[in-house]
């Protein structure tokens, strides 16, 4: 893959419940659409809810109320935003289930990226990170990074690329390139192994070495080292914690033989458990849109 392949970001949709998870979500929002001179989409539903009879006129006058007032309350955080910074906000509040909202907006605006918190106060706490973020990791047609209230840290200095023996996790390198241009960041690859043949150890090796030369090849500083192990989603956590990371980079499926299709075992525990950042993204089928390095 050339470097002028890289995926470009100019549209950046941020669910939003007015918790402080999704406050910290617009942070990182504001500061890449700076960075980008991207637009912000900030979007917030509400459940609609369903009831038979003549409840159902009732209730769903209460639905325009609130979504009235919300779209009010949006549009001031999105008016605040532009004065500060001169970005242009969209606000959209919609009625339905969080997640297939969120990808229908996504899809409908053709947004670049989502932001979108996993831990909120309000609003999204009863579909935590096991339903809604996994959902919309899962189904979004773009990369989703997942935002969590453990770090406050704004912008990506470090990022860590984990790289397993699948053919499909060296497809976000291209991603974590993107990234790290865009930030000035460091990459610091971490070469997962959870298997035992010495000889096809020494082939991943190799495979791993050719990912850094790429990367160095088009003007970024990177870093490895090799981790071995069982969980490979510990293992991608603790290298991150290691190296102070601020944002780790994951395919949203594996080989099934590794972790099971879409969002599997050890995306699942990365996103889940993560305590910065975590930017997913969707395996490509050769279309040459991800890089394939060295095959």
């Amino acid at each position: 893959m050339s470097s002028n392949q890289l995926f470009e970001i100019k549209r950046i949709l941020i669910p939003y419940d007015f918790s402080e998870t999704a406050a910290l979500s617009l942070e990182h929002a504001v500061f890449m659409a700076k960075l980008l001179k991207a637009d912000i989409y900030l979007l917030h539903i509400l459940e609609s809810v369903s009831f038979t009879s003549a409840f159902g006129a009732a209730f769903g006058n209460v639905d325009k109320k609130l979504e009235s007032e919300s779209n009010t309350k949006l549009e001031e955080i999105g008016k605040q935003i532009h004065m500060n910074n001169g970005i242009t906000v969209k606000s959209i509040t919609e009625v339905g289930r969080i997640y297939r909202k969120i990808v229908d907006v996504a899809k409908r605006e053709r947004v670049d990226i989502i932001i979108m918190g996993t831990h909120g106060v309000s609003g999204y706490k009863k579909f935590n990170v096991g339903t809604n973020t996994s959902k919309v990791v899962e189904e979004a047609g773009c990369p989703v990074i997942s935002v969590q209230t453990h770090s406050k840290k704004i912008g990506f200095k470090k990022i860590v690329l984990p790289i397993d023996n699948t053919p499909q996790s060296r497809q976000k390198v291209s991603y974590a390139l993107a990234v790290a241009r865009s930030y000035g960041s460091h990459i610091c690859i971490a070469g997962l192994i959870n298997f035992g043949n010495e000889d096809n150890k020494r082939m991943f090796k190799l495979k791993v070495d050719q990912v850094e030369e790429w990367l160095l090849q088009h003007g970024v500083s990177v870093e490895k080292k090799f981790v071995e192990g069982d969980n490979l989603a510990k293992m991608t956590m603790q290298a991150a914690e290691e190296w102070d990371a601020d944002l780790i980079v994951i395919m949203t499926e594996q080989e099934p033989s590794i972790t099971g299709f879409f969002l599997g075992t050890y995306a699942t525990q990365v996103v889940n458990h993560s305590k910065i950042p975590v930017m997913a993204v969707h395996p490509s089928e050769s279309d040459g849109s991800t890089i394939t390095v060295g095959y």
